[in-house]
């Protein structure tokens, strides 16, 4: 099946979100079978080859009673066909189930749907989910995450700068949370402590191309505040 670039892009958030640390911490196994949570990986791996097929073998599982999993496949496969909204509010839905599984899974939940949300450029839908989330998970990085780039997208970058120092207190040397952090420094027009997180940013992940262009700009900043004003001339009197 032929992707497009918002697509594969999309496929990619999907594949980042499967390997991370806290999506395998839990792996949707502490109260059923193996063989349900291989069922539910495989559907999750059959959206990078056929989305559409994808959504509709998840959408049969749920019908056919697979819970969590197949509503958790169903919402991937939605927001890799490009419907982020629809996708983040299942998943929200989902967080608040009765068959959510355990508040740490319901974070989880919650942390995909307020990226999601954020993909949708539905901000403040995306605070709302981390903030729910957070409720559950306070020391929950993704979420933490997520609600400060909701609150930077509104211009509050202070409110941002404080969930991505609490990231960073838990978690020192984090790359996201050093590259967030330096933009809302930047857009503070704090660019001395700006360059300090982004060359933190950097060393813990140079193969980051967001981080090296944000470098640029942060770099760009300085020189132009270095720059010696020039004097305006005056227009002589008649």
């Amino acid at each position: 099946m032929r992707h497009s670039a918002k697509m594969n892009i999309r496929i990619a958030m999907i594949a980042t979100l499967l390997a991370s640390p806290l999506f395998a911490q839990t792996s949707f196994a502490e109260d059923r079978s193996l063989a349900l949570d291989m069922k539910h990986k495989q559907c999750l791996e059959r959206i990078a080859v056929d989305s559409d097929l994808a959504y509709e073998e998840a959408m049969i599982w749920r019908d056919e009673g697979g819970g969590r999993r197949a509503k958790h496949c169903e919402a991937m496969a939605l927001f890799a066909l490009g419907h982020e909204g629809e996708a983040a509010r299942r998943l929200d839905l989902l967080a608040v189930a009765s068959d959510g599984g355990s508040p740490a899974m319901r974070a989880d939940f919650y942390a995909e749907a307020a990226n999601f949300w954020l993909s949708a450029n539905e901000t403040l839908k995306a605070y709302e989910s981390a903030s729910a989330g957070l409720e559950l998970k306070y020391d929950h990085l993704d979420l933490r995450i997520a609600r400060a780039r909701s609150y930077a997208a509104t211009g509050r970058y202070d409110y941002a700068e404080t969930d991505l120092t609490s990231v960073l207190t838990l978690s020192p040397g984090h790359a996201d949370a050093l590259r967030y952090r330096a933009d809302a420094k930047l857009k503070q027009d704090r660019l001395d402590e700006a360059k300090i997180d982004i060359e933190a940013s950097l060393d813990a992940d140079p193969t980051a191309v967001e981080t090296a262009l944000l470098r640029g700009q942060i770099n760009e900043a300085i020189r132009l505040a270095s720059k010696p004003v020039q004097p305006t001339e005056e227009t002589p009197s008649e």
